[in-house]
């Protein structure tokens, strides 16, 4: 089950930190892992035949270049093109996931996701490129595609993007997802990792942020997590964390490791958070 899906439907009693936010990242790693799993497969059948179906998102814009499309510039964005990489999707191996039920507090947005991966990815490069240390690179984690992107995930109804920061021995996670708000959604702290390092306060616009930092245990987790809940009816999470799980593939060992503490502060985060381009209703 997706976190983010979890955070907004209900708030959940927590088990004590260590294991509940362990366990959030081991899912969260399973997830990008499914995906990049998912993409590479599709990108082989599309070698062989036509059938497999290409996103609307490569359709977009004015030009293509062989790293994907070439769209123009908006809403604020630095003069430089941003670039979106072909996204293969294959046929379904088995049943689709039950799209999820739950009441907002605004109707849905009816922007089709392939508009909405281009404007938001457009919004999302300049907004990390902005806060992101001099030394350090942005990775995507999407096969094929160095530079960070966002993928649809329809299931939920939401919008997430992975990155990883490279360099001066750092290797970073960062995850920027975006949902409507649920009717019920828990205000405040209620969603933090570790509600105890929570800070709630209301935004000047009338919006309200919400961060936390979870450091569970002596083994070198650190967790920062900044979420917004904008007046608009979006909800944008954002987080970073030092968790790495490596192995796996062919029925290798899985194992995990924690790099040093991630490189961007709670005022980073909340930079990336309250960026006015990162909303479900332009």
């Amino acid at each position: 089950m997706d976190e983010l899906a979890q955070q907004m439907r209900s708030a959940v009693a927590s088990p004590p930190p260590t294991r509940i936010d362990v366990d959030r990242l081991i899912a969260d790693d399973r997830q990008r892992r499914r995906h990049r799993a998912w993409v590479a497969a599709g990108t082989g059948v599309a070698a062989v035949v036509a059938a497999v179906a290409v996103t609307p998102t490569l359709l977009v814009g004015p030009a293509t270049a062989p790293g994907g499309l070439t769209l123009p510039v908006g809403g604020g964005a630095p003069s430089a093109d941003a670039s979106l990489c072909p996204v293969v999707e294959p046929e379904p191996s088995g049943p689709p996931a039950p799209q999820q039920s739950y009441d907002t507090v605004r109707d849905r947005p009816t922007e089709r996701p392939d508009a909405g991966v281009a404007r938001l990815t457009l919004v999302l490069r300049p907004a990390l490129a902005a806060v992101v240390p001099a030394g350090l690179s942005v990775d995507g984690t999407i096969p094929g595609c160095d530079l960070v992107q966002f993928t649809y995930e329809k299931s939920h109804w939401h919008y997430y993007a992975h990155a990883r920061l490279h360099g001066n021995g750092q290797v970073d996670n960062v995850t920027v997802s975006l949902a409507p708000t649920a009717v019920d959604a828990p205000a405040g702290c209620a969603d933090a990792p570790d509600p105890r390092t929570c800070t709630s306060s209301r935004l000047p616009d009338g919006g309200t942020l919400a961060t936390s930092t979870a450091e569970p245990g002596d083994e070198g987790f650190v967790q920062r997590w900044a979420q917004v809940r904008r007046t608009d009816g979006t909800s944008v999470t954002v987080t970073t964390d030092n968790y790495h799980v490596e192995g796996g593939e062919n029925g290798a060992t899985r194992t995990h490791r924690f790099g040093p503490p991630p490189v961007l502060t709670m005022v980073q985060l909340t930079a990336i958070a309250t960026t006015p381009g990162l909303t479900l209703h332009p």
